[in-house]
């Protein structure tokens, strides 16, 4: 039993309220039943889990945050941050980068957001989700560069048209070939954000 654990909620199942998935900071990503079917997807709570057999249960959950002002500035970005998340992580599996990266946008989300910073925020969660465009002319040393950057410095860079170009298709690309891209409902997200 893991007490007092804390994590994001990713997902509610479709079918059963009760049954959630959760971006742990610890355990990665889980699939777990609560009994509490209120929960908002991107809230970030405690609980404690329990493992019965293969079902991973949850209990006790608190909500700690939930970024409304980030979900009302901007609820595509928001809620493709979420999807992303969900589909390119594997149960039991994420770097305790990708959590703390969610957690640093929660924690900016009262500032103004720019489109760029939006589009770098998606470089870093990509990347580190170990997501990197299959065709190698994409793959240029201009976004490696960027990648090389430190979330934080990056909320003071502006690029040019051509170098946002460049980064636009480096993410169209992860995004794109991903084999459920037909199933995503945010990917519209980065096409009606690309530098013209």
């Amino acid at each position: 039993m893991f007490l007092d654990s804390v994590g994001i909620i990713l997902k509610k199942d479709d079918v059963s309220p009760h049954k959630i998935t959760i971006l742990d900071k610890l355990q990665g990503k889980i699939e777990c039943v609560t009994p509490d079917s209120s929960i908002s997807t991107g809230a970030l709570i405690t609980y404690n889990v329990r493992q019965k057999g293969q079902t991973t249960f949850i209990s006790d959950s608190a909500l700690i945050y939930l970024p409304l002002s980030l979900a009302r500035i901007d609820m595509l970005f928001f809620h493709h941050v979420i999807e992303l998340i969900y589909y390119f992580t594997h149960i039991g599996s994420c770097s305790k980068e990708v959590f703390d990266l969610l957690a640093f946008l929660y924690s900016t989300e009262q500032r103004i957001i720019t489109q760029q910073y939006k589009k770098f925020f998606l470089l870093k969660l990509l990347s580190n989700m170990g997501s990197f465009p299959e065709i190698s002319e994409i793959r240029t040393s201009f976004v490696a560069k960027l990648n090389s950057i430190s979330i934080q410095q990056l909320s003071n860079l502006t690029i040019t048209a051509s170098e946002e170009k460049e980064l636009d298709r480096w993410l169209w690309c992860c995004v794109w070939q991903h084999p459920y891209v037909n199933e995503f409902k945010t990917v519209h997200f980065l096409a009606e954000n690309r530098t013209l």
